[in-house]
C-alpha cells in the first residue's frame, strides 16, 4: 500500500532512489557502517529491473510498460518522468497465451471480427464490454458456474482484443478459443504460484556476490538449488548437447576421446592457477580466448566448445583471454563448494529475493524503506553543480549529502546529458516461456547456450541473418519455487544492439529448438497424443503411496535438488582428495581399455571425512548424486515440451562510454553528490552489478568495512 504520510525526519546522510539489485547491496552497506539511509521506490515491488512477478502482476507490468508513452513531453528540466523512462527502457513488449493443441479433440473458436468491427467506434469501455459480453455469451452454456478467475479470464481476453496497443498480439485475439480462456483461468488460480523474474540470472557457488553473502550473514535469509547441467547448441549436428562442465563428468563422458579427455583436464589445471603461469599466455592477453585455447592446448571443437560457452561464457562473446581465464576460473573455483555444479539459483524468484534481503539488513540498521512513493523533481545547485535534494509527492522536501539512484528517477536535464554521452545503444531481448514439461528430459534445472552465428533467423530468406550474440536460455523448475511442480520456465534472452528487429526475432531460431510453439510450423513437432499419455504417471493407488520414504537431505518429491542453504559447504579436502584417486583410476583404467569408474561416493551426512575433520557440514549423499552426469541423457528421446505462454520484450542496457560525442559538452554535467548505477547487463551472474555496488560504498565510506558480519542476537557489538 502507498505510504502518503510525511517524514518525521527529512535530512539523510543518503538517499538511494528505485530498490534495484544494485542500490539495495549500497544500502545494506551504508547503513551497516552507520549512515542514515531513505530509500525510496515509485514500484510497488522490490527489484526494479530485477523484479519477480506472479502472474497477475506480471500482466499488470506488462500493461502498465504497454500503455505509458515513452514520448517526452514538456517537462520542466528538473522534473523527475519516472513511468516514462521506465517506459521507454522496455521495447516491442508482447505476450501470449496460447491455444492449446488437444490432439484432435476440437477446440471451440468465438470470432470476435464482427463484436469489434461493429464497436470500433466506441469508447474503449464499452467496446471491452461489448467483447466481453460476446465471449461470455459463447463460453458461458459449457461452463454453467463459472469461476471468479474465469470471469477474470474473460475480461483480461476481451480488454486485449479490444486495445492491443497493452501487449497481447493484435493477430491472434480477432478471436479467442475456449482453451485460451481455460488457460488463462489455471494461471489465475495459480498465480502465487509463479515468480516471473524480469533480469533471470546464477550465483557462481564461490563468485563475489555468495562469498558476500556469507561473510555479512545476509545468506541466511535466502534458500539455494543447485544448477543441474549445462547444454551448448551445436549447429552442424542441430542439436542441442550436454557438456562435461567438472571433472566429475570428463571422467565418465562418452564424448569425448581420451586423448580429448586428457587436454581438457590439462587445461583445466593450469586455469586454475593461470595467474602463476603468466609466461603460457602472456602473448594472447589481448588476442580472443578462443585464440589462445586453441593455439595454446591445441583443443578439438568439441573440448574449445566446453571451454569457452559451458565453462568460461560470463556473457561477452568477444572476450580477451585475460577475461577467459578469468570466468574460467571463478568457474572452477565454484565446483564442488557445494556439490557438482558451479551455478546456484536462489529460490522465489531471483533478483527480487537477493534485493529484499539486503534491504532487511538495511531495516535492521535503521534503513527507512517506502515503496509506491511517487518523486516529482530534484534541486540542483546551478552554480556549485551540488544536488541539494529530491521532492516527493506530497510537496515535502527530502536532503542528503549523497543520492544514488537509477536512471530512470533522473531528471529531464540529466537524462539528456547521459544520453548525449551514450554513443552504442545496447540492448537485451528478453523472452519468457511457459511450457507443459521440461525441455530436457529428467533434467529440471538447466543453463542452455546457443553460441553466435550458430542460428539462422530468417530460414528460407536471402540474405541469411545469424545471431550475432549468444542466446542463453535458462530452465526453472517448480522446485526452485518459481512455478507449480508440472509446469516449467525457460528465460531465454540475447545482447542486441539496436531496435531494428524485436526480441521475437532475435530468439525465436533458438526457442523453435527447444519447444513447440502452437502455430508455429518451424518449431519442434507437437507430442502425438500417445506420447503425452506416455509421459504421464500414473496416479498412485492411496495418498500414502504418492508420499516416498524421504531420506534425511534427500529433496522432497517432485524435486531432484534438496534445498539447500549457504552454511552447507561440502569438505573440499575431501572432495579434492576423492577427485584426484578417480582421475588417477580413470587413466589407469583407460590406458588398460577396462570400464570407465563412475563418479567417486561421498559419505553420508555427518560421517567423518578422510582428514578426520568434522567441523564442514556435507550435502547429503543424494544430493551430490543428483548431480548428473554430461552423458547420462539423449536429447533425441525427449518430448517436445508446448509453449503455454510467452512474453517477449527488449530491455535498454545502454551506458555512457569514452569519448564523448562533439557537442555533449555543452550539456550541465551531473552533480559531483549524485550516483547513477548501471542497468542490469545481460551476463548470467549477477557479479558487475555486486562489483558496482563495492565500489560505489568505497567512494562514500572511504576505508570502512564494506558489508561486515551482522552481529548474533546475543553480540551487542553493533547496536
Amino acid at each position: 500500500m502507498a505510504d502518503t504520510d510525511s517524514l518525521d525526519a527529512t535530512v539523510f546522510d543518503a538517499i538511494l532512489l528505485g530498490t534495484g539489485f544494485t542500490q539495495t547491496i549500497v544500502a545494506a552497506a551504508l547503513a551497516r557502517a552507520g549512515k542514515t539511509v531513505l530509500h525510496l521506490d515509485e514500484n510497488d515491488y522490490y527489484g526494479g529491473a530485477s523484479g519477480a512477478f506472479g502472474v497477475r502482476d506480471l500482466l499488470k507490468w506488462a500493461t502498465r510498460i504497454a500503455s505509458t508513452s515513452s514520448v517526452g513531453h514538456d517537462a520542466s528540466a528538473d522534473k523527475i518522468e519516472f513511468e516514462r523512462l521506465v517506459a521507454r527502457s522496455y521495447n516491442n513488449l508482447e505476450f501470449q497465451f496460447h491455444r492449446v493443441e488437444t490432439g484432435g479433440a476440437a477446440d471451440t473458436v468465438i470470432d470476435l471480427t464482427t463484436v469489434l468491427q461493429t464497436h470500433k467506434d466506441a469508447s474503449a469501455k464499452d467496446r471491452i464490454k461489448a467483447v466481453e459480453n460476446h465471449i461470455t455469451a459463447a463460453y458461458t452454456p459449457i461452463n454453467n458456474n463459472p469461476s471468479k478467475e474465469s470471469k477474470e479470464a474473460i475480461s483480461s481476453l476481451a480488454t486485449w482484443a479490444s486495445t492491443p496497443e497493452l501487449g497481447a498480439t493484435a493477430s491472434q485475439l480477432t478471436s479467442v478459443s475456449f482453451s485460451q480462456i481455460q488457460l488463462l483461468e489455471e494461471f489465475l488460480k495459480n498465480t502465487r504460484k509463479y515468480n516471473f523474474d524480469l533480469s533471470p540470472k546464477l550465483l557462481y557457488s564461490r563468485g563475489p556476490l555468495t562469498n558476500l553473502l556469507i561473510s555479512s550473514g545476509i545468506g541466511k535469509y535466502l534458500e539455494f538449488k543447485l544448477l543441474e547441467r549445462t547444454a551448448v547448441y551445436e549447429a552442424l549436428t542441430d542439436k542441442v548437447e550436454m557438456m562435461p562442465t567438472s571433472k566429475e563428468d570428463v571422467f565418465v563422458s562418452k564424448a569425448l576421446s581420451l586423448k580429448e579427455k586428457r587436454l581438457l583436464m590439462k587445461f583445466l589445471q593450469f586455469a586454475v592457477d593461470y595467474e602463476n603461469q603468466t609466461e603460457v599466455w602472456k602473448d594472447y592477453k589481448h588476442a580472443p580466448f578462443t585464440q589462445f585455447v586453441q593455439s595454446a592446448y591445441g583443443l578439438t571443437d568439441k573440448v574449445l566448445t566446453a571451454v569457452v560457452y559451458a565453462i568460461g561464457f560470463d556473457g561477452n562473446d568477444y572476450a580477451t583471454t585475460t577475461e577467459g581465464l578469468k570466468s574460467v576460473k571463478v568457474y572452477l573455483q565454484s565446483l564442488g563448494r557445494y556439490g557438482n555444479s558451479a551455478y546456484l539459483c536462489p529460490l522465489y524468484g531471483v533478483g527480487s529475493e537477493l534485493a529484499q534481503a539486503f534491504c532487511r539488513v538495511s531495516a535492521v540498521y535503521g534503513g527507512i524503506y517506502m515503496l509506491q512513493h511517487a518523486l516529482d523533481k530534484h534541486n540542483v545547485d546551478k552554480e556549485a553543480n551540488k544536488w541539494q535534494s529530491v521532492v516527493d509527492h506530497t510537496g515535502q522536501t527530502l536532503k542528503a549529502n549523497q543520492i544514488i539512484c537509477s536512471r530512470e528517477y533522473l531528471s529531464k536535464e540529466m537524462d539528456e546529458y547521459i544520453e548525449a554521452r551514450t554513443l552504442n545503444k545496447n540492448y537485451v531481448s528478453h523472452c519468457i516461456i511457459v511450457t507443459d514439461r521440461s525441455a530436457f528430459g529428467e533434467t529440471t534445472l538447466c543453463k542452455t547456450l546457443f553460441p553466435m552465428d550458430s542460428l539462422v533467423l530468417n530460414p528460407g530468406e536471402t540474405p541469411v541473418r545469424k545471431n550475432n550474440h549468444t542466446v542463453s536460455v535458462l530452465q526453472m523448475c517448480g522446485g526452485t519455487m518459481s512455478c507449480p511442480n508440472d509446469r516449467y520456465i525457460l528465460y531465454v534472452w540475447a545482447e542486441s544492439e539496436d531496435l531494428k528487429t524485436d526480441a521475437e526475432e532475435d530468439l525465436k531460431a533458438a526457442i523453435r529448438k527447444l519447444v513447440h510453439i502452437p502455430g508455429d510450423p518451424l518449431s519442434l513437432k507437437a507430442p502425438a497424443p500417445t506420447q503425452v499419455a506416455a509421459a504421464t504417471p500414473a496416479a498412485p493407488a492411496s495418498a500414502e503411496e504418492s508420499k516416498p520414504a524421504q531420506q534425511l537431505g534427500e529433496a522432497p518429491a517432485g524435486e531432484d535438488q534438496p534445498r539447500m542453504s549457504l552454511d552447507q559447504e561440502l569438505d573440499m579436502e575431501q572432495v579434492r582428495q576423492e577427485i584426484l584417486q578417480a582421475e588417477k583410476k580413470l587413466f589407469e583404467e583407460s590406458d588398460n581399455n577396462t570400464p570407465v569408474p563412475s563418479r567417486p561416493s561421498t559419505p553420508a551426512p555427518g560421517a567423518p571425512s578422510s582428514t578426520g575433520s568434522s567441523t564442514a557440514t556435507p550435502l547429503s549423499r543424494t544430493a551430490f548424486q543428483k548431480s548428473k552426469s554430461a552423458t547420462s541423457l539423449s536429447m533425441d528421446s525427449i518430448i517436445a515440451p508446448i509453449a503455454l505462454f510467452t512474453m517477449f520484450y527488449k530491455r535498454a542496457a545502454s551506458w555512457p562510454r569514452v569519448p564523448y560525442p562533439i557537442g555533449s559538452e555543452n550539456l550541465k554535467p551531473l552533480p559531483d553528490n549524485l550516483t547513477v548505477v548501471r542497468p542490469m547487463n545481460h551476463s548470467l551472474d549477477f557479479e558487475a552489478a555486486t562489483e558496482e555496488a563495492r565500489a560505489i560504498f568505497e567512494k562514500l565510506c572511504p576505508g570502512e568495512e564494506f558489508l561486515p558480519p551482522t552481529p548474533e542476537p546475543e553480540d551487542n557489538s553493533g547496536f
